[in-house]
């Protein structure tokens, strides 16, 4: 086999992903335990005011809708590395704030995949106001 330069290439591009380029996205069983394992996590939700105030939100998380997490950056954790505990709704808004969020550096993302919906359908609590 004749090795060329453009294979050259092709392979140590190849070795320059990781995993980083994904996050993790878990049920709301998994998430509480997330939660209670790391009590230091960046808890965060991206759904809009509205629906933080008439449907609750998890204790502790902050709100920063999934339009804005870019122009609000300095709100999130310094540390790109710092665990980030991820909710919306449903679970659609969440992927494209975590993706968002891989694209501004954040590595380590964990996302309720079911939203808070299923985290309440799950009867895990939320809290209003």
């Amino acid at each position: 086999m004749r090795i060329t330069p453009f294979l050259i290439l092709a392979l140590f591009l190849s070795g320059c992903t990781s995993d980083s380029s994904s996050w993790e996205r878990v049920d709301a069983d998994i998430f509480n335990e997330e939660i209670n394992d790391n009590p230091e996590a960046f808890l965060l939700d991206v759904r809009t005011q509205g629906e933080w105030q008439d449907d609750g939100h998890l204790e502790d998380a902050t709100l920063i809708p999934h339009t804005e997490l870019e122009d609000r950056e300095s709100e999130l954790p310094e540390d790109k590395d710092e665990l980030i505990l991820l909710y919306c709704r449903s679970g659609n808004r969440s992927q494209n704030a975590a993706s968002t969020l891989l694209d501004m550096g954040y590595t380590n993302i964990i996302e309720l995949e079911v939203g808070i919906n299923g985290w309440k359908n799950a009867g895990y609590p939320v809290v209003y106001g």
